[in-house]
């Protein structure tokens, strides 16, 4: 073998400015390498601590002020397009040596080849602004819930006080001397009482219903009082039911913590009657009688009158009912 004949990759020849590649001399030295050529375990690592960074990032923006955590996500969004696009790069230049780069870029086929990426992030771009349209009639729409359930709450508790200011101005005076006998929660117990003789003198006389005869009386007398405060509260729990509002049982149990024993009293005779037919069904629907303290009823077997459900949590008094509820022997 003659010099002439020798080959170059025989000599392994290596200088500064080029090295030996698959028998052929590649010039500027780790310029001529690929992408493909670099080990795998180098992209898993860099794709790890990018992954392990951008979730660094943001765990500490749920940390920072809005302001800042919103910046924070804007630039995970941008690194994440970033991200794409250099992958996208490095599978066009896959086998392209680095020195060679250059060159490809400047050719109008590389430019061409970012066509599809382009669409593909114009396609994400549209479907984020329709994402976006999405959330914000979502939100929209739980503004619009949530004002409505505020105006419920701020219609309620105004028509609450109202009715405790019915309560409060009620006064029973003297029919000869106009002097007042009691005011306020005062004049249930009052009518309590006077419930309570009407109805003695009624089971003397041997009269049948004697309860509701005696209520009769009572309602007739006070009729002025009894029936704007019958009414007023009646108007509380049906728009309470009506009103639709999440809370509305929670709305029923504050309205209920109001009323007095005497008042809940008047209130259970008053259902008995013609007139308080339409008040039942909120006794049910709130167990209105949870608070009712049987000792002041007329006789403590009218606790039979109504079903276990008028009487709410109170197992007391529903234990006391001749007829429970289905599951009560359990």
């Amino acid at each position: 073998m003659n010099w002439f004949e020798l080959q170059a990759v025989e000599l392994d020849y290596k200088n500064l400015m080029g090295s030996w590649r698959n028998g052929e001399l590649t010039p500027y030295g780790w310029l001529g390498f690929s992408f493909s050529e670099i080990h795998w375990g180098l992209y898993v690592v860099f794709i790890g601590l990018s992954l392990f960074c951008v979730r660094c990032i943001y765990v500490r923006a749920s940390t920072f002020e809005d302001r800042i955590a919103g910046y924070c996500r804007v630039a995970i969004v941008l690194f994440f397009v970033l991200f794409l696009y250099a992958c996208y790069v490095v599978g066009l230049l896959w086998n392209i040596p680095l020195v060679s780069v250059p060159s490809q870029v400047r050719e109008g086929v590389f430019g061409d080849s970012f066509g599809t990426l382009n669409a593909l992030f114009s396609g994400l771009a549209f479907s984020g602004v329709l994402i976006t349209l999405l959330f914000q009639r979502k939100d929209l729409s739980e503004t619009r819930s949530q004002i409505a359930r505020q105006q419920i709450e701020s219609q309620f508790y105004s028509m609450l006080n109202q009715q405790q200011e019915i309560v409060r101005n009620l006064d029973l005076q003297k029919r000869d001397t106009n002097d007042v006998i009691a005011r306020g929660r005062d004049c249930f117990r009052v009518w309590e009482d006077a419930l309570t003789e009407v109805y003695k003198i009624c089971l003397k006389k041997k009269i049948a219903n004697p309860h509701r005869l005696a209520y009769q009386a009572i309602y007739l007398s006070g009729r002025a009082d009894l029936g704007v405060y019958f009414r007023s509260l009646y108007s509380v729990f049906r728009f309470i039911d009506e009103s639709g509002h999440q809370d509305a049982n929670k709305f029923g149990v504050v309205v209920r913590s109001l009323i007095s024993d005497y008042e809940l009293v008047l209130l259970f005779y008053n259902c008995l009657s013609e007139r308080g037919v339409g008040f039942s069904k909120y006794v049910y629907r709130f167990g209105l009688f949870d608070n009712l303290d049987d000792s002041l009823l007329l006789n403590p077997e009218d606790i039979n009158l109504f079903t276990y459900e008028a009487y709410g949590s109170n197992q007391y008094l529903i234990g006391k009912l001749e007829v429970g509820p289905p599951d009560r022997s359990e």
